[in-house]
């Protein structure tokens, strides 16, 4: 929240990154802040619009912006409804092997309008020593969806998931055989911040998803299906959960793969 981020500005081990457009950082930001650019934590590869980055650029840029094993990092995005923009980042940063990360919830707007202090001064970091150690049971391949035996949940809205709308870049309208419909947009309230633990744990328990089972998480192109996957491991503790990073990009161009649309599951 913006209070307990105010409250620990102070700490040397946090390093707030800000991924707002470069001219807005310099606008104001939150005091301390460091501007990073969303293309360094997901890049366009093997014809997939949001990849993860090489871990090598990826520890080199963690490094310059002063970042260790042991630093706090808090993301923040414009506001509420470029979360899962957020959550991109810090699953990235959690599968590169980062333990304390976090996402602003509201991004800058919930600071500005709770008035807290802004910046322009440009931070200058101590080079930091990390190197990513990638956790593998962070991420769902292709393949692991093909075989998996466990949960398949959609991050994306109603009407993507029936096959009433589709973005342009994925090839076949409708959702993966069984997946459940979670929606992303579910996750936020009308101010942009995200629901108490009390109310987003209702919701893929009210749909029949199971918290203890093995559960991969897909969207259109990896972006969505990060923020119920930060919701569900980071937020209310679930132990089997991966994120799909090539998603319905991916796997609706395989011709084998017939996604369903009009159906429940």
């Amino acid at each position: 929240t913006s209070d307990w981020l105010a409250a620990n500005l102070g700490d040397s081990k946090l390093v707030v990154f800000d991924l707002r457009k470069v001219e807005d950082f310099k606008a104001g930001h939150i005091p301390g802040s460091v501007s990073m650019l969303g293309s360094v934590f997901y890049v366009p590869a093997k014809g997939l619009s949001n990849e993860l980055p090489f871990m090598d650029d990826l520890s080199d840029a963690l490094k310059d912006a002063g970042v260790s094993a042991d630093t706090k990092i808090v993301v923040v995005e414009t506001d509420g409804s470029r979360f899962a923009w957020a959550t991109r980042v810090a699953w990235t940063l959690a599968y590169a092997g980062l333990d304390n990360v976090a996402v602003l919830s509201g991004g800058q707007a919930a600071w500005v309008k709770a008035g807290k202090p802004l910046s322009t001064e440009v931070a200058k970091k101590s080079a930091g020593n990390f190197n990513a150690k990638p956790r593998a049971a962070y991420f769902a391949s292709k393949a692991d969806v093909l075989a998996s035996t466990g949960q398949i949940v959609d991050a994306r809205a109603y009407d993507t998931y029936f096959g009433l709308t589709k973005q342009s870049f994925v090839a076949q309208a409708g959702h993966f055989p069984g997946a459940f419909a979670l929606p992303f947009s579910w996750i936020t309230n009308a101010d942009g911040l995200v629901k108490s633990k009390d109310e987003l744990a209702k919701m893929p328990s009210a749909l029949g998803i199971n918290p203890y089972a093995e559960t991969i998480i897909y969207c259109d192109s990896g972006v969505l299906c990060t923020a119920w996957w930060w919701i569900c491991k980071e937020y209310l503790g679930w132990e089997k959960v991966r994120s799909y990073d090539g998603s319905s990009q991916e796997i609706t161009a395989d011709p084998t793969v017939k996604y369903v649309p009009l159906v429940w599951r």
